[in-house]
């Protein structure tokens, strides 16, 4: 049976980094190792996870590698963005809180 995680990288073809993917469910309180079940995918915590990958992928840039391309244009990246803030506003959520990146004292 799949997993959370396992479900969460399927949401698009993009090579989602599972960091990404793992960041998110720490910060959000969720499990990735559950199996895949309606009642699990309809919890808060996964939800908002889902609403921050896809936040992600509506910044992710467009990539070659292996011979394949993953391209978005402006409309299925607002796209994203909006099924993801249709997420956090029925959740109660007002932003996407989740950082990623280098946390250091030099930019």
């Amino acid at each position: 049976m799949a997993t959370l995680l396992n479900y969460l990288q399927g949401i698009n073809a993009y090579p989602i980094p599972q960091m990404v993917i793992t960041t998110s469910a720490e910060a959000r309180g969720l499990d990735l190792s559950t199996e895949v079940s309606a009642e699990a995918i309809s919890t808060k915590a996964f939800l908002l996870v889902q609403a921050d990958v896809l936040m992600w992928l509506s910044t992710a840039p467009n990539i070659s590698q292996g011979g394949q391309s993953y391209n978005f244009d402006s409309t299925q990246r607002a796209e994203m963005r909006n099924r993801a803030q249709v997420i956090y506003d029925a959740n109660k959520e007002n932003t996407f809180n989740v950082k990623y990146g280098y946390k250091g004292n030099r930019l």
